[in-house]
């Protein structure tokens, strides 16, 4: 008897195409519902904690100074060698010391973001900063310059992070950039 029942059964499912209609209710619930999908890079942007660890920056002091005394402990603790540091005589007062980096590069390809650069440095020049959008169309754009990681950041330090921020195009020298508006920003629910 039971065998027979479920056959009429499996038939009724069939033909009322039950299983059709199960995830149909499923799309449905979630089509109504208010999506977590982040606008990005049109609205919205992502700005990240302060503990992220994202492309390399070269700071300077207060003065203008560089704080990049050469003295290569970030290229020994690197565990990729992805840093090459090669120091000069400075004589124009461009750094903190009598000596600063001629050439401070990094190998975004072959870098792990561990880190240990950054703790290995002792007056604190060089940071993992916050910008995560390290896409590049040349394999030439992998290794970061010296002059490239002692620009002014995009976001300063005293932003806290983890939260979404509004964004708008801008039209550069390089071309069309996203900047996020730091005075709007939100928590993201999930």
């Amino acid at each position: 008897m039971s065998g027979i029942g479920d056959c009429i059964i499996g038939f009724v499912k069939k033909a009322l195409f039950a299983d059709f209609i199960k995830g149909l209710n499923i799309t449905l619930k979630y089509n109504f519902s208010k999506s977590i999908t982040l606008r990005y890079p049109d609205d919205e942007k992502w700005i990240p904690h302060k503990r992220w660890r994202g492309l390399h920056t070269l700071n300077k002091d207060d003065k203008g100074r560089e704080l990049c005394v050469a003295c290569e402990l970030c290229a020994r603790a690197c565990p990729t060698n992805c840093i090459t540091v090669v120091p000069m005589e400075d004589d124009t007062g461009k750094g903190i010391t009598d000596r600063i980096a001629k050439i401070w590069t990094v190998d975004i390809v072959r870098c792990l973001f561990c880190g240990y650069c950054e703790d290995a440095c002792p007056t604190r020049a060089l940071r993992l900063g916050r910008d995560y959008e390290l896409s590049v169309i040349d394999i030439k754009g992998t290794f970061k310059t010296k002059k490239e990681l002692l620009q002014q950041k995009d976001i300063p330090e005293g932003v806290e992070g983890g939260v979404i921020a509004k964004a708008r195009f801008v039209r550069t020298d390089d071309g069309i950039k996203v900047v996020a508006d730091l005075g709007q920003t939100k928590k993201r629910k999930l």
